[in-house]
């Protein structure tokens, strides 16, 4: 009995052709994929372009404006007001009269106090008279030495009648002085807490004056940033209601405790606000610049690595990497960037922090 052998249909063989070919495509795919010495490829943020520009560590402070120079006007006498010429935010220059004060009391006290030093004068003329009368009998024998020492003890407590009666006028004399209150300086009228024609008595506030020319932000700056903070320092300051536009300031104040209760020790900046633009209580921005360095070149400090010979940066020169050594200057930590001499401008860095890339190896920057 003859056995009979089948060969493959034609089916079959269109399969296994089909596997075959599939086979050799993956295996040319992944020849493909992973060629030998094949250039690593960074992205455009892996890199940056090395240039020069301006930077300095910024302490950022906020605070509100009030005028340095400011006065409270109080009442220095006991009196009705006559005349009060002046309103809240009227320009006023030194020495013109704010206030004045009905002075009909005033003088007639003292006029008083001036009677009363004449009547003494009187009195001593006669005590010095008697005096001397009884010392000229004590030398005759005609008047006892106890006779002579009444007189004297009456002299000396005139003389100090008179002396208090003098001070006394010259406290009157200063009371009618302050019945017409002046200007010290040129200001603008910020509060007038009285009335023409009301009767106040001492020491009651009349009216507050303050200088707009030259302003002040007391700003509360971190313990941690003191350090950072010198007097005469510039300040760049943002006002609120003049978007886009900065004010010039200096530190001219540091106070030596932190606030009771913060970690804030408070910073006085100065303003000059020559325009008359800036009013007392705007809410004020800015940022003090400490270490600022002009036309640095400066890198992220993930740009900066280190082997036994040093600081060095990965340049990508003709698609390679190539080992720069640097030298290091001033970090500015709060912007994470640190000056670089070594480097060109126009140099492309290695600026993301890829620990396995070395000098040498080839790379291509995607295009993104």
């Amino acid at each position: 009995m003859t056995t009979a052998i089948r060969r493959p249909g034609s089916a079959f063989r269109l399969l296994s052709l089909i596997v075959a070919i599939g086979l050799i495509g993956a295996l040319s795919h992944a020849v493909a994929q992973e060629p030998a010495n094949a250039p690593i490829e960074l992205s455009k943020v892996d890199v940056s372009t090395a240039t020069r520009q301006d930077v300095a560590t910024e302490v950022r402070i906020a605070g509100s404006l009030t005028p340095i120079r400011r006065s409270t006007l109080t009442s220095r006498v006991s009196s009705t007001i006559l005349e009060l010429p002046v309103q809240i935010g009227d320009v006023v220059k030194k020495g013109d009269l704010l206030v004045r004060f009905d002075t009909e009391a005033l003088a007639s006290a003292v006029t008083a106090r001036k009677a009363e030093i004449d009547a003494l004068g009187a009195q001593i003329e006669l005590a010095e008279v008697v005096l001397e009368r009884n010392t000229t009998l004590g030398e005759r024998g005609a008047a006892s030495e106890a006779t002579r020492l009444e007189a004297q003890a009456n002299l000396l407590n005139l003389r100090a009648q008179l002396r208090s009666k003098q001070a006394e006028v010259a406290d009157a004399e200063r009371s009618l002085a302050y019945a017409e209150l002046r200007a010290e300086f040129d200001g603008v009228v910020a509060s007038r807490a009285v009335d023409q024609g009301q009767t106040v008595p001492l020491n009651t506030e009349l009216m507050s004056l303050v200088d707009l020319s030259r302003m002040e932000v007391d700003a509360g700056v971190p313990t941690s940033r003191i350090p950072l903070v010198r007097l005469g320092q510039h300040v760049e300051l943002n006002v609120e209601g003049f978007r886009g536009r900065t004010f010039a300031g200096e530190v001219m104040r540091i106070s030596p405790t932190a606030v009771a209760g913060s970690r804030a020790v408070r910073v006085f900046v100065a303003i000059n606000n020559d325009e008359g633009l800036l009013r007392g209580g705007m809410f004020t921005t800015g940022l003090l610049k400490v270490d600022d360095q002009k036309g640095v070149i400066a890198l992220p400090s993930a740009a900066i690595r280190h082997d036994d010979e040093g600081a060095f940066v990965l340049k990508v020169d003709d698609n390679m990497l190539r080992r720069q050594p640097v030298d290091l200057g001033t970090s500015w930590t709060d912007r994470n960037l640190v000056q670089v001499s070594g480097v060109d401008e126009g140099d492309v860095i290695v600026t993301a922090p890829l620990p396995d890339l070395v000098a040498g190896a080839s790379v291509r920057i995607e295009d993104i």
